[in-house]
């Protein structure tokens, strides 16, 4: 990360026209994330095109000022003190469909992206049906369910690394469970292409609609959470272990801190039920893992990346 303070984040050499790039100062992060939480950034730049992108990125690396990219928001808490320093908003959505590829921005949202493998009869990214936030963050966290992940049906990632496009493979990546490469840099997505498969869309429709009715069986729509808060374990024997399930034996659902607990639903989940602070959030996430710890003997670690400074934000 780059590092500045107060006169540094002027800002004042970006050029372009609003269709491009929109600048925001002391802009509170909470209605940028899907927790609703968040205090002020310093200076926040919604971006538009690679142009845009490359410009912010060129201020910001030449001002030594630290920055936060947000996509969708999702599996992410920011400190209620907010973000010293730069957020970088990517809006940066094209789309398009060539043959039985898909490219698509990394703003543009993963459910649109699903939406037109469907339209077009192209199988392979049914999982991802429901599946909140962008396609940026669903290349950096490697996002999945039902066994399968975006890192299975992509072909070539476009980053900004630097103040340079380049183009890498998934093998560049390093796809795992949860995971990317993109999680120890700060290169930036800004593009990723999808290779599908033709398919029978109703048969199509048949699995996404069962995966749909999962997640409302779980009744996940509508509410301020991050999604999964902690990955699901592996086992030294390599065996996933769902964190849900542990979870909900330690008899995590019970547990509540303010505004913010745990969904009743699904014992993975911490809802804002209205109000909550990213203090209160982190205070249930450290019980529901101490409860694990102490009933199955594993930890849990966190899949939501968590934004604080505890010298401003205080102890949890």
């Amino acid at each position: 990360m780059w590092w500045t303070w107060g006169a540094r984040l002027a800002f004042d050499t970006l050029t372009l026209d609003r269709q491009e790039l929109v600048l925001k100062r002391a802009e509170p992060i909470a209605p940028y994330t899907t927790f609703g939480i968040g205090g002020p950034a310093d200076v926040l730049v919604e971006v538009y095109t690679e142009r845009a992108l490359q410009q912010v990125v060129r201020e910001a690396i030449s001002t030594r000022t630290r920055w936060l990219l947000i996509g969708g928001g999702s599996n992410l808490l920011v400190g209620d003190t907010g973000f010293r320093g730069l957020v970088i908003v990517n809006r940066i959505e094209h789309l398009s469909v060539n043959g039985a590829r898909i490219v698509a921005g990394a703003g543009a949202d993963l459910g649109e992206v699903v939406e037109a493998a469907r339209e077009n009869s192209l199988s392979g990214i049914e999982f991802a049906i429901d599946i909140p936030g962008t396609v940026g963050g669903a290349i950096r966290g490697n996002a999945g369910a039902f066994g399968r992940s975006v890192g299975d049906i992509s072909t070539r990632v476009r980053l900004l690394e630097g103040t340079e496009l380049v183009d890498r493979t998934p093998a560049e990546l390093g796809f795992a469970y949860r995971h990317s490469n993109l999680k120890l840099n700060d290169h930036i997505v800004v593009e990723a292409e999808f290779q599908l498969q033709p398919g029978d869309r109703s048969e199509m429709d048949r699995i996404m609609g069962q995966h749909a009715a999962q997640r409302a069986r779980r009744k996940e729509k509508g509410l301020h959470t991050a999604g999964c808060f902690f990955k699901n374990p592996i086992l030294a024997d390599g065996q996933k272990v769902a964190a849900g399930q542990l979870l909900e034996a330690a008899g995590a659902k019970e547990i509540r801190e303010g505004g913010a607990g745990v969904h009743a639903y699904h014992a993975n989940y911490i809802v804002n039920h209205g109000g909550a602070s990213a203090t209160e959030v982190l205070r249930v996430a450290r019980e529901m893992k101490r409860r694990v710890e102490e009933s199955a003997g594993i930890t849990l670690e966190e899949e939501v990346m968590v934004v604080m400074d505890p010298t401003r934000d205080g102890a949890v």
